[in-house]
């Protein structure tokens, strides 16, 4: 066993700051629309992180504007990519639909 202090004490929670809380309640929002699927897991937790990162620097009064900066820009980024994923419908009506609207009876192309 070793005599070095822990950083954090086993088992306690870091508290959650308002990019976090946005964050979760983003995806929330998304999961009730029906926009996050098993596949987004890692992307939803590197969000998360990022917020937690941006979260810890905007607490700390020591910690630079242009590290808040750059953070803000990186958790931008991976919440930009979250919101941007397609989806895509299960109903094959859709893709009929698609490709309608792809015909193009002008040049004649099918």
């Amino acid at each position: 066993m070793s005599n070095q202090g822990a950083l954090f004490p086993i088992g306690a929670k870091a508290p959650r700051g308002r990019y976090r809380k946005a964050t979760d309640r983003t995806i929330v929002a998304m999961r009730k629309l029906g926009r996050v699927e098993p596949i987004d897991a890692a992307l939803i937790d590197l969000c998360r992180g990022a917020a937690d990162e941006l979260d810890a620097a905007t607490a700390d009064p020591d910690e630079s504007r242009y590290t808040r900066g750059t953070l803000i820009a990186r958790y931008h980024a991976v919440l930009s990519h979250l919101l941007d994923r397609p989806t895509y419908a299960d109903d094959s009506t859709d893709l009929d639909a698609l490709l309608a609207a792809l015909r193009d009876d002008r040049t004649g192309v099918q």
